[in-house]
């Protein structure tokens, strides 16, 4: 226990010092400094003017900080809402001082520390009646936000620093013991007084308008939200750059209302990815995806991308086709998924966990070699072999085999896709990196619209300034060895990404090259490479896919030219405005209303959306992404924190020599 606050001492003495200060912050100040020496607090009281007299003194009482009543106890009325615990600090201090002001004739007034005298018994009230502070510095007035700490954070909170970072911020530069509480209530009485009137999805719609963001939504007959979707003005401008490879994939544990979050990812020409877009969506279904995918078209244009990628969502696989059909799209399956969702399965169709070795011997020598036959007679001489051996000894792992995967066996067997320009993105990895790095800016996945609106801003801008620092070196830098010929001319003109994947292919290369590399990332492959050396011939940028030499996103070479497309479209509205004016007034109206609400969303009162009970996935435990099924079944028979649930290795298979 503390010590006890001497009960003869009177502490008046303490501050009548006989000093007088220029302006009563200064006598406030002073008084404050005397009594926490003593090991005691006060508090500002009230202000006591004094009207007697030729010239008038204002006073203002301090008390100190346990002068209020002590709290008895008592039962709660069972009928009314009252708090359970109630207690105070307060022990009925009588102690009191005064800083008066003192008038001067020749000068500006002066202020000075007195005592005070109680009106009942005439005694001094300089006296305590309980203990000493024991830690002055924890004492809730010496952790006081300042104005300019609480300005720092305001700043901490726009970029994204955690509230248990700030409180070791300020702590550290102010030598003051902040409470993490406070660092959230500050955080969220700023958010409040930024948001006004406005509730979270109004608030993040404005947000998203003032700083240029492509926005649909869509709302139900109540006015609640359902869909929204929208992309920053810079993805627009790097997705016109580079079109050929989209990855879709959705992650959860992100929002309050426990809906799936929704990423579109794109590939740049220097091994970085950019987010195209996000969505928040209440439910993963093929008219979902479909107006999704609909609304990237929007600002595609007539540009369609090569390659989409995604997991084996069913929403997806059936609105693709729909929105990007072939031959301009092809949809490729995620083989890291592929594989795992087959090995899982041969592993419950051969008994469980007790038969893990056998369902991945199986997997091993017949699956996995197919799905990485190069051709396909090799493909389909391993998918033979294993429904000729496996139908006599487990019929049903054929029969999942055959009815699940080698329907979309041109969606992920390597015999198919190394036919297709996809940048080596034959699994969704890039997007999963996306969400991992997403929820590291994510405070918590419980906030609302606004808030994780705000936190993808800040990771989108995060994630731009890498892209163009990595373009900005590609562009300047020179690499570390320097470039022989065939690709000295190469250097500052294409990424150094597509040089240094050319030269590590060419010195790979041993007894034959398969020459699917310029097809799948249109570059030139191993072989191709070493007859140019030989011959002494040096490549050009011209001969590489534009992709590679497309360094400046904001000024990429045009793949087709289209005449007069902008005054076409001009045209096209203006017959149709003249069309609405013909129609009457209910015409006019519907599409004024559709036309103004589609430029600004904001100024629509739609409302938002109610919680989700019955999120997808495993009850919430984390803002960490819901491991799968296989991942799951491995960490309950290898034990906790076995799977490595928070991602996969990003190796797969290197690319063999050349191809």
């Amino acid at each position: 226990m503390s010590e006890l606050l001497p009960a003869d001492r009177d502490y008046t003495q303490e501050f009548e010092n006989g000093i007088h200060y220029a302006s009563v912050e200064l006598a406030e100040l002073a008084a404050r400094t005397i009594a926490q020496q003593c090991g005691f607090f006060i508090v500002r009281g009230a202000w006591k003017p004094n009207t007697a007299g030729l010239h008038p003194v204002t006073a203002l009482c301090m008390y100190c900080d346990r002068s209020s009543r002590i709290v008895k106890s008592y039962k709660p009325d069972p009928m009314k809402e009252t708090r359970g615990n109630i207690s105070s600090k307060g022990t009925g201090c009588q102690f009191q001082i005064c800083l008066k002001e003192v008038w001067q004739k020749d000068g500006p007034n002066t202020w000075v520390i007195v005592g005070v005298t109680s009106r009942e018994t005439g005694a001094n009230r300089g006296f305590h009646n309980h203990e000493k502070v024991l830690y002055p510095e924890h004492h809730r007035h010496n952790k006081q936000f300042s104005e300019a700490e609480k300005e720092r954070l305001r700043l901490m909170r726009k970029a994204g620093v955690r509230p248990n970072q700030q409180k070791t911020t300020l702590n550290t530069e102010g030598g003051v013991h902040h409470d993490i509480k406070q660092m959230y209530n500050i955080n969220s009485k700023t958010r409040l007084d930024e948001m006004g009137e406005m509730d979270a999805i109004q608030f993040a719609l404005h947000g998203a308008e003032h700083r240029g963001y492509h926005i649909c939504l869509q709302k139900d007959s109540n006015n609640v939200l359902t869909n929204l979707f929208f992309a920053h003005p810079t993805s627009i401008q790097m997705l016109h750059a580079w079109p050929y490879v989209i990855l879709i994939d959705s992650t959860y544990k992100t929002n309050r209302y426990s809906w799936p979050w929704v990423e579109i990812i794109g590939v740049t020409p220097v091994k970085k990815n950019f987010n195209i877009a996000c969505a928040i969506i209440k439910q993963e279904t093929k008219e979902t995806y479909e107006w999704l995918l609909r609304c990237i078209k929007g600002f595609l244009g007539d540009t369609v991308p090569n390659v989409i990628v995604t997991d084996k969502e069913g929403g997806l696989l059936a609105s693709i086709p729909v929105v990007f059909p072939l031959p301009h799209t092809v949809h490729l399956l995620c083989l890291w998924h592929v594989n795992n969702c087959v090995k899982q399965k041969f592993e419950v169709l051969l008994g469980g966990i007790a038969k893990r070795e056998v369902a991945q011997a199986v997997w091993k020598k017949y699956f996995d070699k197919a799905a990485w036959s190069w051709t396909q007679e090799g493909f389909l001489q391993k998918i033979n072999e294993f429904e000729r051996v496996w139908t006599v000894k487990n019929i049903k792992m054929v029969d999942y085999v055959r009815g699940e995967w080698l329907p979309h066996q041109t969606m992920w067997a390597k015999c198919y896709t190394n036919h297709v320009f996809h940048l080596g993105n034959t699994s969704s990895n890039r997007v999963e990196s996306s969400h991992s790095s997403f929820k590291t800016f994510l405070v918590s996945g419980r906030g609302a619209i606004d808030t994780c609106f705000a936190k993808n801003h800040n990771y989108m801008e995060h994630q731009f300034l890498e892209v163009v620092n990595e373009l900005h070196n590609s562009l300047n830098r020179n690499l570390s060895k320097e470039i022989e010929p065939p690709c000295t001319f190469l250097k500052r003109v294409v990424s150094s990404e597509a040089i240094k994947l050319m030269l590590d292919g060419a010195a790979e290369l041993k007894d034959s090259c398969a020459c699917h590399f310029q097809m799948t990332h249109g570059l030139k492959c191993a072989c191709q490479i070493v007859q140019a050396k030989e011959e002494g011939r040096q490549l050009y940028a011209q001969e590489l896919h534009v992709f590679w030499r497309t360094l400046d996103y904001k000024n990429p070479p045009r793949q087709q030219q289209v005449s007069d497309e902008i005054e076409l479209q001009r045209e096209h509205f203006r017959r149709l405005t003249v069309e609405v004016e013909e129609r009457g007034p209910e015409a006019v109206r519907q599409a004024r209303d559709a036309l103004f609400y589609g430029l600004h969303p904001a100024e629509d009162n739609v409302r938002e959306p109610e919680l989700n009970e019955n999120p997808r996935g495993w009850p919430r435990t984390s803002t960490s992404r819901i491991r799968s099924y296989y991942e799951r079944s491995r960490s309950r028979s290898t034990g906790p924190g076995s799977s490595g649930g928070r991602g996969r290795s990003s190796g797969g298979r290197s690319r063999s020599s050349g191809g």
